[in-house]
């Protein structure tokens, strides 16, 4: 039998393994270098971290240390070129010294550096001194507390346009830090300025805000924190208008010109402030409609609220109108029907009253409702949202009346016993 002999030879013909063999090599010889070689490279740590120890009688007192955020230290190393490759800033500790209970109140410190090793790294040497070599801090009790922040926008405006209170995206800024900063801020506000003549609605954005104290000065942001440090402000101007107020009904009969019922407004117009797109299209303000069931002849005088539209101002600072009906020539009856319908039956139910008719006070002018008959009143039960509903229940009913008595309305609320059952 034939043996075949491994050639190392041929596999030196071979890209692959030569490549992967070139790449070994390689790396071993970096490796060997690098560790075996006694020439020392320098590196220049930054963005360390400063540490402030407090004793624990000044962290029983609350205090704390302000002002380290903004600060951070630097120094250079000297060493292996492999041990520095790996090195950073969480191997190095920078804290400031200080004697046995130095910080024990509020006030400034200025206080020396030092640096040592933090890590398993050691192999290296600190090449100067950290730098800076000294800090100043500030310590005092943290204190957290809501201002409102007051717009202070300087405008000019038209005359003839009505200007909003302006409105901020955030109007109040969470402001936290040391307590006696904190404890001085008198005012927040915002300030701006729009050229010309105010006569549209204006934005304004990413205004910063300013902290002041009570004797005016403003008040140095560092070491405190803010929930928001810019806001946008928005003016909205709108267009002045004076309109009429207009009553309105519900389940009115539809032979009656309500009009002429209404003997007395009052108030009768209200000024609003609209903006300029729909100046045009509001011609009166209508009043939170009157439903005839709650009209009879003893009860004739309303108070309903205005309808002002959403994007509107109501500049007079009227919330509603008083209304009067002229109920003379009316009439008033007791009429008794049994003329029930319903309306909207599910097609796979049957509707029943147990009601056998109901008595209906009729109001109207004198000349209909004398000559009301039950036939003349249509008692209409609605169905609407019981398609999955059988039983007997109480239903709210509609009260119409024939063209006879087209003029006339029920008073008072109806209801009918209805029962419901699957065909």
């Amino acid at each position: 039998m034939k043996i075949n002999r491994l050639n190392l030879g041929r596999l030196f013909y071979n890209n692959k393994i030569v490549l992967v063999f070139s790449i070994m090599l390689a790396f071993i010889c970096w490796v060997a270098l690098s560790t075996s070689s006694t020439e020392t490279s320098t590196k220049l740590i930054t963005d360390i971290p400063i540490t402030v120890p407090l004793s624990e009688n000044a962290q029983e007192i609350g205090l704390t240390v302000f002002g380290l955020d903004d600060i951070k230290a630097e120094i250079a190393v000297s060493g292996n070129r492999l041990i520095l490759g790996q090195l950073t800033k969480n191997d190095i500790l920078v804290t400031a010294q200080q004697s046995a209970n130095m910080i024990n109140s509020i006030g400034k410190y200025t206080l020396e550096l030092s640096v040592k090793k933090n890590s398993l790294l050691t192999d290296y040497e600190f090449a100067n001194t950290v730098s800076p070599k000294f800090i100043t801090v500030v310590v005092d009790r943290h204190q957290s507390s809501d201002f409102d922040i007051i717009p202070n926008i300087k405008y000019n405006a038209d005359t003839d346009y009505f200007i909003a209170p302006v409105a901020l995206s955030d109007s109040t800024v969470n402001i936290a830090g040391p307590e006696s900063v904190v404890s001085s801020i008198a005012k927040v506000t915002v300030e701006g300025n729009v050229p010309g003549t105010l006569n549209k609605s204006t934005n304004l954005n990413k205004l910063p805000i300013n902290l002041f104290d009570n004797a005016g000065n403003k008040i140095n942001t560092k070491n405190l924190t803010m929930s928001v440090t810019k806001v946008d402000a928005n003016i909205t101007v709108l267009k002045q208008k004076h309109c009429n107020i207009k009553p309105t009904f519900e389940s009115a009969p539809i032979g009656l010109n309500v009009k002429h019922l209404i003997a007395q407004l009052s108030p009768t117009s209200v000024e609003i402030a609209t903006p300029n797109e729909s100046f045009n299209n509001i011609k009166e303000i209508e009043l939170e409609p009157i439903n005839f069931s709650e009209i009879n002849l003893n009860h004739y005088q309303f108070e309903r609220a205005l309808k002002i539209p959403a994007d509107c101002r109501n500049l007079n600072n009227i919330s509603s109108s008083k209304v009067k009906l002229n109920l003379s020539g009316f009439q008033s009856r007791i009429v008794t029907s049994g003329n029930i319908s319903f309306k909207n039956v599910p097609s796979d139910k049957s509707a029943s009253s147990h009601t056998a008719n109901l008595s209906v006070q009729v109001i109207g002018p004198a000349s209909q409702v004398r000559n009301v008959n039950p036939s003349d009143i249509n008692i209409e039960v609605d169905l609407s949202g019981k398609e999955s509903f059988t039983g007997r229940t109480e239903m709210p009913a509609k009260i119409t009346f024939s063209v006879s008595a087209n003029k006339c309305w029920a008073y008072g609320n109806h209801s009918v016993n209805v029962s419901i059952a699957k065909k």
